[in-house]
């Protein structure tokens, strides 16, 4: 008798239990691929940009415009009298603390 319990137990066990997800047996294996980081937004300044945005804040006989690996533009230019090497960047103009070389 207890035998005959034991299996009935079991099947009702197995009745109320919810069906096996096959659906992931026979799928064929995913690997997810992280995305990559969110970095900083980089706007590529084009040459045309770069001396607009030098002329814009006052500078004048830009030469040797040459852009960097990273996007931004070093150039030699004159403001107020005095050349200095300048760069340009998406977010502006920055100027270095030594006056540019004489040719």
């Amino acid at each position: 008798m207890r035998t005959i319990l034991g299996l009935a137990a079991l099947a009702l066990a197995a009745a109320c239990s919810p069906p096996a997800d096959t659906s992931k047996q026979n799928a064929p294996a995913q690997t997810e691929v992280p995305a990559p980081p969110a970095g900083p937004a980089v706007t590529m300044l084009t040459e045309a940009d770069a001396r607009t945005r030098l002329e814009g804040a006052g500078y004048s006989n830009v030469t040797g415009l040459m852009q960097n690996p990273d996007g931004t533009w070093n150039a030699t230019a004159t403001k107020d009298g005095a050349t200095t090497t300048v760069t340009v960047t998406d977010t502006g103009v920055a100027t270095s603390t030594a006056p540019a070389p004489t040719p």
